[in-house]
């Protein structure tokens, strides 16, 4: 791998041997001093066209550059300067030549591939032999081609089991369908969730959709619908939704996914709970996401008498002061009990809380 810091160093040595500032050097390779300084910082390298010119300007060789100018037995890399200089003078086909002859090494190409240009790399990868081009390599080079380049290069490895490691390590570069078709290609009940999870932001929406749904088919845990909620469509959150309230799926898994669930969503649940469809268990579950209208009908229902005080409880520190009062002052003293008050009572001032204190005195009375 190259060391960016031991290369800056030495091209910082080199340009102080010649007594050159980086000004200077700068304006004889016709680029920025602040490039030069990345340059010997080790922040950066010089461009694929500039390599070539900084060798010639000190007398050395790309190599040299490349190795620091480490001597020749010790170099990792002895065909870096090759690569760069036939990329550099636009002769792609010469390099992907030598790569498929076995005279250049492929780990050699994935070295320089950060500071060549995608079409250029596109030009030495669709030359190279299938024999050569291995999707460890292919891996290696995803975040330097070009999304079609790529997507291409997948599709001829594709007949070959590629492993869930290989997808993550795709999924950020080729395109969604190529993703789409990697997944449904490789998906089965054994899949870890955290693969999926992994590479869910790069799903479409659709493709998410589809996962959802083999797993409401039992094909996969329903783990993976928690995991994957930021990326569930509206239409699908409906329907896991409809799926609650025809009793199919079990109201507590939807719980999990309230944050993400719209408040037209989250309201029908609770309509449905209090129609008896749903278990009133969820309302207490979902009481943060629940709009401020619902919960002023919820007090109102309980004024009304269609719903037990007890059951508002929960709801208590969601309800705000305009809905408290209206549920205090609506509660009958008969229907006010010790465990309700003692339930309430953080959540009432001081003066409605004696009030109540001697309602509920005089009701012993």
């Amino acid at each position: 791998m190259l060391d960016l810091r031991k290369i800056g160093a030495y091209i910082s040595k080199l340009r102080k041997d010649r007594d050159l500032t980086q000004l200077e050097l700068a304006d004889q390779l016709n680029v920025s001093h602040q490039a030069v300084s990345k340059w010997e910082r080790g922040d950066s390298l010089p461009d694929i066209g500039t390599l070539p010119q900084l060798a010639r300007l000190f007398g050395k060789t790309v190599d040299d550059i490349l190795n620091a100018g480490e001597h020749t037995e010790v170099r990792e890399h002895r065909h870096l300067g090759t690569i760069v200089e036939e990329i550099a003078e636009n002769k792609p086909e010469h390099v992907a030549e030598r790569v498929n002859a076995g005279e250049l090494e492929l780990e050699e190409l994935v070295e320089v591939a950060p500071f060549v240009k995608a079409s250029a790399l596109h030009k030495v990868t669709e030359r190279l032999d299938s024999s050569v081009l291995k999707l460890d390599v292919i891996l290696s080079l995803a975040p330097f081609l070009g999304t079609d380049t790529l997507d291409e290069l997948v599709r001829q490895v594709e007949g070959s089991e590629i492993l869930w490691e290989a997808i993550t390590g795709l999924a950020p570069f080729v395109s969604s369908d190529t993703l789409n078709r990697l997944v449904d290609q490789s998906i089965d009940g054994s899949l870890e969730v955290h693969r999926l999870v992994e590479i869910a932001p790069f799903l479409g929406r659709e493709q998410v959709d589809r996962l959802v749904q083999h797993v409401e088919e039992g094909g996969l845990s329903w783990h993976l619908v928690q995991e994957l909620a930021p990326f569930i469509s509206k239409e699908t959150l409906n329907r896991l939704v409809d799926r609650v309230v025809d009793g199919t799926i079990d109201a507590n898994r939807i719980v999990s996914l309230a944050p993400f669930l719209g408040r037209e969503q989250v309201d029908r649940l609770i309509l449905e709970a209090e129609e008896g469809s749903v278990s009133w268990n969820v309302v207490n579950q979902l009481a943060p996401f629940i709009s401020r209208e619902t919960l002023g009908r919820l007090a109102d229902r309980v004024v009304d008498g269609t719903i037990d005080a007890n059951r508002i409880i929960s709801l208590a520190p969601f309800l705000g002061r305009e809905n408290l009062e209206k549920l205090i002052a609506g509660v009958e003293v008969e229907h006010l009990s010790p465990d309700l008050l003692a339930s309430l009572a953080p959540f009432i001032d001081q003066g409605t809380l004696s009030r109540m204190v001697t309602n509920l005195l005089n009701k012993v009375k």
